[in-house]
C-alpha cells in the first residue's frame, strides 16, 4: 500500500519553524540533538512495549500509551523529511502481521541501528527514508493503522504547539 504523510509533513514543518524561531536556531545547528532525539524516544517507546524485559513478566503499557510514544519518533523523522525535503510516500506491505515479542526487540534494534548511520552535514535521505518505511512497517507490525498514526500524531503536534506557546 501507498502512504502518503504530506499532511503530517506540512504540520512538522510548520511546528519546527515556531521552535527553531523560539529556540533561535536551525535545523543545521540542531542535528544531532534530534537524532540523540529519535534515539530516545525509541529507547522511550522500547520501555512502554518492555519487550527487551525477558526477566519480567509485567506486559507492557496500553496501547494509546504506546502509540504517543511511537508518534514521538513520528515528529523528530519528519522534522528529518523537512530538513532535506524527502518526499513523504512510502510503500509499505499490505500484509504486515502483528510482531510477537522477540520479533519487536530486533525490530527496534534495528532501526536503533539504522538511524545511527546519520551522519551531520551529509546526505541523509536514503536513510532517512529507509527508517521511515521501516518505522511505519514498525507501527502496523504493533497493531496500528495509518489512521491510527495521523490522529496521534495531531494530537501530540497540537500538545507540542501548546508547549511552544507555554514556553515549554
Amino acid at each position: 500500500m501507498i502512504i502518503n504523510l504530506n499532511e503530517i509533513i506540512i504540520k512538522q514543518d510548520e511546528l519546527d519553524r515556531e521552535i527553531l524561531l523560539n529556540s533561535n536556531t536551525n535545523y543545521s545547528d540542531t542535528f544531532n540533538e534530534r537524532k540523540l532525539a529519535i534515539l530516545v524516544e525509541l529507547g522511550e517507546l522500547s520501555n512502554e512495549i518492555r519487550s527487551f524485559k525477558y526477566w519480567s513478566v509485567k506486559s507492557g503499557s496500553e496501547s494509546c500509551v504506546i502509540l504517543e510514544e511511537y508518534v514521538d519518533t513520528i515528529h523528530f523523522i519528519s522534522g528529518f523529511c523537512v530538513q532535506y525535503q524527502i518526499a513523504p510516500t512510502f510503500e509499505i506491505p499490505d500484509n504486515i502481521r502483528l510482531l510477537a515479542k522477540k520479533e519487536i526487540t530486533k525490530k527496534i534494534n534495528k532501526l536503533f541501528k539504522l538511524i545511527t548511520k546519520l551522519k551531520e552535514n551529509k546526505n541523509n535521505v536514503k536513510i532517512i527514508k529507509k527508517f521511515y518505511k521501516k518505522y511505519l512497517e514498525f507501527g502496523y507490525g504493533l497493531g496500528y493503522t495509518i489512521e491510527d498514526i495521523k490522529n496521534a500524531y495531531d494530537k501530540k503536534n497540537l500538545i507540542n504547539h501548546t508547549r511552544q506557546d507555554n514556553k515549554y
